[in-house]
């Protein structure tokens, strides 16, 4: 509301009501302080009421806090770049150290990003390893998962206000739920994220697919050589656009044959299936080939069209195996023209599910033994 509590802690800003102990001793302690936030008048805002909690376990410090909102009057918190929770390690210049979020997003890469949680790892003196602060996010808290701040100087902590003014109606309560993890070591994202599971009950797996659908949804278009550009490469590697658009179009399966070719499934009826199995059968299977060996495909083929839904392939056995749902075929091509042999397409296997499409047979790969190995998902049944 016009006041900038953030880098005022002085009294005409703040009011202390209480704080005390609500157990001293065992397994877990537990503290709270309440406080009102001022006007310029020196009438209650906000009051704000923070109950912690803090353990010991497995050599880890484990410390949740519970925000407590109370409006006083209908309250605006402006649009700012810090969040109320922040966390800053001891730094200095030249120290080692590193921040890392759930997406696996680093130092600067991780500012401003959605995350369930974000880690600190400083070496600080005394220590021959890293200590480390890792702030989780609460799915129960409103925006989660949140956007985070992540300074020059390795400062890290949830700012939601970020996306723009929040509001809060006066007799309202607004609840905040973090936990903190605090260890030393080497950071292990599995081991954070099962302790994140642990803390909020949700799946990380569940959680990040909606970070993931909105990365896609804010994410830029870009063009081949574009997202070339945009890509780490390790040391000694480099990396083309060896085909795209329009050369191919919707690309579901891939497969190498021992020519250097690659076969493509364009899966041109993915949106069209509606219910049970595709009916379009507008799909094909093209032969890419890069024929002057510069690094990129200058040769189309198609080998078959007229196809419903292909989504899994390997060549072998002068043919193709293809998976097309709720069927294996076996595509010969005796003659070796690179177009099959419509007449004598036969089905191998039958009973693979659709029910999801983006669990249904795939992944096709000849194993050592000759024998030919593919996937499906959990989520689809097959039968024989």
């Amino acid at each position: 509301n016009g006041r900038d509590y953030f880098h005022h802690p002085q009294g005409d800003y703040w009011k202390k009501i209480s704080s005390k102990v609500l157990v001293a001793k065992g397994l877990e302690v537990k503290w709270e302080t309440v406080y009102n936030l001022l006007d310029s008048l020196g009438q209650a805002v906000l009051q704000e009421t923070q109950t912690w909690t803090m353990r010991n376990q497995d050599g880890k410090y484990i410390l949740n806090q519970v925000w407590e909102g109370d409006a006083q009057t209908d309250v605006t918190i402006g649009k700012y770049d810090y969040g109320g929770l922040f966390v800053r390690m001891p730094w200095k210049e030249g120290m080692k150290g590193g921040v890392e979020n759930a997406a696996r997003q680093k130092n600067e890469k991780a500012e401003g990003q959605r995350a369930n949680w974000v880690d600190v790892g400083l070496q600080i003196e005394g220590r021959n390893d890293l200590a480390h602060i890792a702030v989780f996010d609460h799915p129960e808290n409103k925006g989660f998962p949140a956007i985070w701040r992540v300074d020059s100087q390795m400062g890290i902590g949830p700012a939601r206000a970020r996306l723009g003014d929040l509001q809060f109606k006066k007799g309202k309560i607004e609840v905040i739920k973090h936990q903190i993890l605090i260890y030393t070591g080497e950071l292990n994202d599995l081991k954070l994220n099962k302790a994140w599971s642990d803390f909020s009950g949700q799946d990380m797996a569940y959680a990040l697919w909606g970070v993931a659908q909105q990365e896609g949804r804010d994410a830029k278009f870009l063009t081949p050589d574009e997202a070339v550009a945009k890509m780490t490469m390790k040391e000694g590697f480099k990396v083309n656009a060896w085909a795209s658009e329009p050369m191919i179009t919707q690309p579901m399966a891939f497969c190498w044959d021992d020519r250097g070719r690659l076969w493509i499934a364009e899966n041109r009826d993915y949106e069209s299936r509606g219910y049970g199995f595709s009916k379009a059968g507008n799909s094909r299977i093209l032969i890419l080939e890069d024929t002057n060996h510069d690094g990129i495909a200058d040769k189309k083929s198609v080998f078959l069209e007229g196809i419903a839904f292909p989504s899994a392939m390997a060549v072998g056995f002068d043919g193709l195996f293809l998976g097309t749902p709720p069927n294996l075929l076996y595509v010969p091509d005796k003659n070796h023209d690179d177009i099959a042999d419509m007449a004598d397409i036969e089905v191998r296997l039958t009973g693979w599910g659709i029910r999801d499409r983006h669990e249904t047979l795939n992944s096709f790969h000849w194993g050592p033994d000759g024998w030919l190995y593919g996937t499906h998902g959990r989520t689809n049944f097959s039968r024989r």
